[in-house]
Order: C-alpha cells, then sequence, then structure tokens
C-alpha cells in the first residue's frame, strides 16, 4: 500500500467513524408540572425524538388530545405533537421541531380538541409547563 492509498484509508475510516457515531444519552430533559406545582410528565430530548414518561396526569375527556408545545423565548409556540395517550411513549421530531429545541425553551402542555390545535397555536389551556435545560 503506497501513502496516498494509506491516507485515503484513514480518512474514509474516521468519516465513517464520525458520521455513525451517535450519543445515545439526553442531552435535554425536563420535568413538566401542573397548576399546584407537582411533577407531572417526563421529558428526555434526544437529536431527533422526545421519550415521554408521565409521573401523575390528570384524566381527559375522550374528545380532548394534549398537545406538547415548545415556546422560544419572543417567538411563536411550536407544536412537537401530541402526547401518547396514555402519556407514555415516543414522539417523533421533524427537522423545524429539533430546531425549536436546539436551546434552552419552555415547553407547554394544552388540552386541545381531538386531533390537536387546528391553528398551529394552542387554542386550549395550558396544563402543564416546565423549562427544557441542558443537563
Amino acid at each position: 500500500m503506497n501513502y496516498q492509498t494509506t491516507a485515503c484509508a484513514v480518512v474514509v475510516a474516521v468519516t465513517v467513524g464520525v458520521l455513525y457515531q451517535r450519543d445515545i444519552s439526553a442531552p435535554y430533559n425536563v420535568t413538566l408540572i401542573n397548576a399546584s406545582q407537582q411533577p407531572a410528565l417526563q421529558i428526555k430530548a434526544f437529536a431527533d425524538h422526545l421519550q415521554v414518561e408521565p409521573e401523575t396526569l390528570a384524566a381527559i375527556e375522550p374528545t380532548r388530545s394534549l398537545e406538547l408545545w415548545a415556546l422560544p423565548e419572543g417567538g411563536k409556540p411550536v407544536s412537537l405533537g401530541l402526547l401518547p395517550e396514555d402519556g407514555k411513549g415516543i414522539i417523533g421530531l421533524n427537522p423545524r421541531q429539533q430546531a425549536s429545541i436546539s436551546e434552552p425553551v419552555e415547553l407547554l402542555v394544552s388540552s386541545e380538541t381531538k386531533g390537536g390545535s387546528l391553528s398551529k397555536e394552542p387554542t386550549g389551556p395550558m396544563i402543564y409547563q416546565g423549562a427544557l435545560a441542558v443537563r
């Protein structure tokens, strides 16, 4: 093997290693609280999804859905999606949603009509909130 081939092999190996290296730890987390300041929902934010774990969720009417929002300081709310019906699960994030939580941000959960807000903004009452911050 000559010098150029060896150098090329090293560059390819390093590039592939960087591309496939994935941090599986959650860089952000938050516990959302209810109006009584009691923990209600634990959220861990990964690069492309949120992991949601309920602590004490209030019962909601069958005609309602709980929708999670990111509220950047001075910005418009961004829907991060509907919470799973039992409160536990994964919420996938598109690039716009990922960008909305790339910095510390307030997370809110609103009670919306079944299927979520049609106006792309929270319309129902805020039930839970908390600040998403780097751990």
